[in-house]
């Protein structure tokens, strides 16, 4: 992914933190995949994500360690879903919000 491309999920990130995960770009799902941690591109995909969805849910700002947990839950679930899409078969997940991390930590 190139320079523009990143800038683009990016501001996407800023401006659709609603996304369900049956929306989430596909090119995000196999980036997510194609590595066996976050890149700092992805790093900074979910966390600006995750910060607008938590904003836009509790209208306030979170500290950094939260949204850093959060970057791991979203990251491991992209990848979830990305072998979900391969593989044909449905995910539970699919009519939760991408960003949200509820439910994720148990």
């Amino acid at each position: 992914m190139n320079a523009d491309q990143e800038a683009y999920y990016i501001e996407l990130a800023a401006n659709n933190s609603g996304i369900l995960c049956s929306e989430a770009p596909i090119e995000i799902l196999e980036a997510c995949a194609s590595d066996v941690e976050p890149t700092p591109f992805l790093e900074e995909y979910f966390s600006t994500g995750h910060s607008e969805w938590l904003y836009e849910k509790y209208g306030r700002r979170f500290p950094q360690t939260r949204i850093n947990n959060a970057i791991l839950v979203l990251y491991n679930r992209a990848c979830r879903l990305h072998t979900s899409s391969l593989t044909g078969t449905d995910d539970p997940e699919s009519y939760k919000q991408f960003f949200s991390d509820e439910g994720l930590y148990g």
